[in-house]
C-alpha cells in the first residue's frame, strides 16, 4: 500500500525536500519551499514487464515536422510557423501584450478558415470579445471560445472538436479536480499542463499556453512546466514604452537565436521590420551624453541610442536612476569611470536612459555607457556617426563580446563611419567604417575626444 509522506516542494524550481529550509538547495530561491505531500511506494514484489524492442538509428528516416504561419509576422519569425501537435508556452509581465498577439494570431488563422479554439481563464469572454473588436473589424466565425478552466473537459475538447490551434489564457488559471492545491499551485500546474500536452500531441493540435512570470524576471510556476512544453517564448519590454522583443528561450522545432521588435499600436502588436532605423529616428546630434551602440538579440543586430545625464547633487546622497539601464552595474561602471579614467561623476546625480525603453543590460553596452556619462560630464558631445561597444572591467580594461563583424556591418548600414571597440576584437575590416580599438577606457574616451 502507498505510504503517504509529508514533503516540502520548492514553488520555483518544483525540487523536494524532507525538511523545510529557507532556501532551495536547488535553485537557490528564498523563502519557495512549501508543505506538500507525496505518495511513496513501498518497497514490494513487482511484476516485471514485458520488455520493448530496440531499434538503431542507422537508415532511420526522420519525418519533417509539419509546419503552418500564423499569419503574424513576430510569431513567424521567432518560431517558424506552427508544428502539429506542438506546445508553446508564452511568458511575459502582466500587461505586457500576451494575449493581445495571441487574439491577432487567432484572428489571422480564424480568417483563413482554421478553426481556432481559445480558452478564456484569467478574463472573461465579454473582454475577450472587445479585444478582439479593437483588433479586427469583423470577428471570422471560425473563432470560438471555452468559458471553462478545468483539464479534463479541455482535453475533451480537444478530442472532440480537433481544432487547428488551442489557445489557453493562462495555464497559472488551470484546474484538475483530481489534484490538490488551488489554480496556481505547483501541482495543478504541472499537472494540468502534462494533460493538455499529452492531449495536444496524441490528436496533432498546436496547443498555446500563456504563464506569467515572478519578480525576478522567471517564468512563474514549477521549472518542470519549462520541460514539458516544446517551445518558450519571452515577451518582454516597459509598458510605458511602446517596444516590444520576443524572443525564443527554447525552440524543439528551430533556433533560439531568432527575435523580433514589435511596437504596441492601437491595433494590437505591429512587427518592426527596421528596428535599428526606428530606435534611431528620434536622435537629436550634438547633444552631450548621448552614444549608440549595437546589442544582438538573438542573431539580430539592434542599435540603440544610450543616454546620460549628469547634475551636481542637490542633497547628500547622489542620485541613481535607470532606465533600461542595470542600476548596479552603472554605480561599478561610475567607480571604474573615476578610478581608471579620472572622469569623476561619483558627486554627481546621474541619470542612464536606454532610449525607447529596450533591455540594455548587457554588458556589450558599458562602453557607450561609460562614454555618454563621461560625454555629459564634460558636457562635450560625441561624434554622431560613431559607434561603441564592449565590456568593462574593474581594472578598466576593455573586453571583447561577440559577433563584432556583424555589430560593425549594421553601423556602416545606418551611416556611421567610425568605432570604438576592445583591442583584438576583430581582425577582419569593415569597408567604410573607421575601427578604433582600445585597450582600456582611458584610451577608449581619449579615441572619443573626452
Amino acid at each position: 500500500m502507498p505510504t503517504p509522506k509529508n514533503i516540502f516542494i520548492c514553488t520555483k524550481c518544483d525540487a523536494q525536500t524532507l525538511k523545510w529550509s529557507g532556501r532551495c538547495s536547488e535553485c537557490g530561491a528564498w523563502g519557495s519551499l512549501k508543505e506538500g505531500a507525496e505518495t511513496a511506494d513501498v518497497p514490494s514484489q513487482r511484476k516485471a514487464g514485458k520488455s520493448g524492442e530496440i531499434k538503431t538509428f542507422k537508415g532511420h528516416t526522420a519525418e519533417s515536422a509539419q509546419s503552418e504561419l500564423t499569419g503574424v509576422a513576430a510569431l513567424d519569425e521567432v518560431l517558424g510557423g506552427l508544428v502539429h501537435g506542438s506546445v508553446t508556452l508564452l511568458a511575459g509581465e502582466p500587461g505586457i501584450g500576451k494575449s493581445t498577439l495571441l487574439a491577432q494570431a487567432a484572428i489571422a488563422l480564424a480568417a483563413s478558415g482554421k478553426k481556432i479554439v481559445y480558452v478564456t481563464g484569467e478574463e472573461s469572454p465579454t473582454q475577450i470579445h472587445r479585444r478582439l473588436v479593437r483588433l479586427a473589424p469583423e470577428i471570422p466565425s471560425s473563432l470560438f471560445f471555452l468559458d471553462l478552466t478545468d483539464v479534463p473537459t479541455i482535453a475533451a475538447t480537444i478530442e472532440k472538436e480537433r481544432p487547428d490551434l488551442t489557445i489557453v489564457d493562462s495555464v497559472q488559471t488551470l484546474r484538475t479536480p483530481e489534484m490538490n492545491g488551488e489554480p496556481g499551485s505547483v501541482t495543478q500546474v504541472k499537472a494540468g499542463a502534462a494533460i493538455l500536452t499529452e492531449a495536444a500531441k496524441k490528436f496533432g493540435a498546436p496547443l498555446m499556453l500563456v504563464g506569467q512570470v515572478t519578480k525576478d524576471g522567471d517564468v512563474a510556476g514549477p521549472r518542470v512546466l519549462e520541460h514539458l512544453v516544446d517551445s518558450v517564448l519571452f515577451l518582454e519590454g516597459d509598458h510605458e514604452h511602446r517596444y516590444r522583443i520576443l524572443r525564443a528561450l527554447k525552440h524543439r522545432f528551430g533556433p533560439t537565436d531568432q527575435s523580433a521588435l514589435l511596437s504596441m499600436t492601437e491595433k494590437g502588436l505591429e512587427t518592426v521590420v527596421d528596428p535599428s532605423q526606428e530606435l534611431l529616428q528620434h536622435r537629436l546630434s550634438g547633444i552631450p551624453g548621448s552614444a549608440v551602440t549595437c546589442l544582438i538579440q538573438g542573431q539580430r543586430p539592434m542599435l540603440l541610442e544610450i543616454q546620460a545625464l549628469t547634475n551636481p547633487a542637490g542633497y547628500g546622497t547622489p542620485v541613481r536612476r535607470a532606465t533600461g539601464v542595470d542600476t548596479s552595474r552603472l554605480g561599478m561602471l561610475l567607480a571604474v569611470l573615476a578610478r581608471r579614467a579620472g572622469v569623476n561623476a561619483l558627486e554627481k546625480d546621474v541619470y542612464a536612459n536606454a532610449a525607447g525603453g529596450v533591455d540594455a543590460r548587457d554588458p556589450s553596452a558599458d562602453l557607450a555607457l561609460v562614454a555618454a556619462i563621461a560625454s555629459a560630464t564634460k558636457n562635450s558631445p560625441l561624434n554622431p556617426r560613431l559607434g561603441l561597444f564592449g565590456e568593462i572591467g574593474l581594472g578598466g580594461e576593455l573586453r571583447p563580446v561577440g559577433l563584432p563583424e556583424l555589430r560593425l556591418k549594421e553601423l556602416k548600414r545606418m551611416g556611421f563611419d567610425s568605432a570604438v571597440l576592445p583591442k583584438g576584437q576583430t581582425k577582419k575590416s569593415v569597408d567604410g567604417i573607421n575601427i578604433i580599438e582600445a585597450a582600456t577606457l582611458e584610451e577608449a574616451l581619449r579615441s572619443c575626444g573626452l
